[in-house]
């Protein structure tokens, strides 16, 4: 019987309100700046497989997450060809940086709430394992979902990030030392959520709207009993998978 389910946040119960590169460029004009969301998108991958490579985990053994987002943000513009001094680019990091702390760059995915009430009814711990920095507590309770999370780990505080073992391991010992077997998560991610949890021995379903295309990319099978296209179509296996287990049938 399930004893504990984790979910993923980005992109899994929580999305941006508008592509970030239109974030980015809206508060870039505040500056003077005039840049071109796709250039700004394009940079912005660079820019993050870099630093992501040189400095992991948002910079959490190194710079601080502070310092490698602002590295992130300027270095985005300049490859964007905004040219500004750097007094400029810095305080348009600052303000990007505190902009995506709010609940201003971020709203809920729908079946986000239905599917948090439903877990919430039952005898089992929920919390959070994403890939994210020490601001995702502040996000969820401007979101007002907070409270529905007997724990919150992030990646920079956890000092580990999706696949790796130990912060799924950190989510067993936040539950009350809940063996692997009877724990799931739920993620949008194939390797890092659905895989990595599966590699720890828990049991994980995936929600993304084109798995099929992941599965092909992966060489994975895809799985019609553990893989959604959104949360809806989630809630009715959660429903069975919570049951005792002299009620339901095996998932």
């Amino acid at each position: 019987m399930l004893r504990l389910i984790t979910l993923d946040v980005t992109n899994t119960i929580l999305k941006f309100r508008k592509p970030p590169e239109d974030q980015y460029a809206a508060i870039g004009q505040l500056y003077g700046l005039k840049p071109d969301p796709q250039k700004l998108k394009h940079a912005f991958g660079l820019c993050y497989k870099k630093l992501e490579e040189e400095t992991p985990n948002f910079g959490a053994e190194s710079i601080g997450w502070q310092n490698w987002w602002l590295s992130i943000v300027t270095e985005t513009f300049r490859r964007a060809e905004c040219h500004a001094e750097e007094s400029t680019l810095n305080a348009v990091g600052n303000h990007l940086i505190k902009h995506f702390s709010s609940s201003h760059a971020y709203e809920l995915l729908d079946g986000s709430i239905p599917l948090l009430e439903k877990i919430n009814n039952k005898a089992i711990k929920i919390g959070t394992i994403s890939n994210f920095d020490e601001r995702l507590d502040g996000i969820l309770l401007q979101l007002g979902v907070r409270h529905y999370f007997d724990f919150v780990i992030n990646s920079y505080s956890a000092k580990a990030a999706k696949p790796d073992p130990k912060i799924f391991q950190q989510a067993l010992t936040h539950a009350g030392n809940v063996s692997p077997t009877e724990a799931l998560h739920i993620g949008d991610d194939l390797y890092r959520d659905y895989l990595g949890a599966r590699a720890c021995g828990w049991q994980s379903y995936l929600v993304s709207s084109d798995y099929q295309q992941l599965c092909e990319e992966f060489g994975v099978t895809p799985d019609e009993a553990s893989m959604f296209t959104c949360l809806r179509e989630l809630l009715p296996v959660i429903e069975l998978s919570t049951k005792p287990l002299n009620t339901c049938k095996e998932i």
